[in-house]
């Protein structure tokens, strides 16, 4: 998969792959070890600062939810584009932990999640598959509604490409 067609697939659905968040602690944003990379959790965030918050069920619907899921996955593309350099080395996803802010209630964490999910299988097709698992956090910090935490393989680029 090369970083043009991950771009040309973002455009086809009239979105852009943002300049990937700053650390918000004493931490990396990526760390490789092996061919495994591990992303720091990746929030609603644009522009440095909050674009969704509150939970859902309460302050925001299932379709803010999915919103926030799906810009939560922008960051993620944008933590790999940065990290490896394009997507010419990544072969694929591996596992999407998501933690969606839930009112007591709410228990539709997979359909948010799937905001994210849908991103991936669009722009990634075959290297977006992933596992998943949801948690119902009641409050995630700076009051964000979603956070991802993705677990992803990594190629030395002739073999990630297939």
């Amino acid at each position: 998969m090369t970083t043009d067609e991950v771009l040309t697939r973002l455009a086809e659905r009239g979105l852009a792959l943002p300049d990937a968040p700053a650390p918000a602690g004493s931490y990396v944003p990526l760390r490789i070890h092996g061919e495994v990379g591990y992303l720091a959790g990746q929030f609603p965030i644009v522009d440095g600062k909050p674009a969704v918050t509150g939970r859902v069920g309460a302050e925001r619907t299932l379709e803010e939810g999915r919103r926030a899921a799906e810009i939560s996955a922008l960051n993620v593309l944008a933590q790999i584009r940065s990290g490896l350099g394009g997507f010419e080395r990544l072969v694929g996803l591996i596992r999407v932990e998501g933690h969606v802010a839930s009112a007591r209630d709410f228990d539709d964490q997979p359909g948010v999640l799937d905001g994210a999910s849908e991103l991936f299988l669009a722009v990634l097709g075959d290297h977006g598959i992933h596992a998943r698992t949801a948690f119902s956090p009641f409050r995630l910090p700076w009051d964000l509604t979603v956070e991802l935490v993705v677990t992803f393989a990594v190629g030395s680029g002739d073999d990630a490409s297939s």
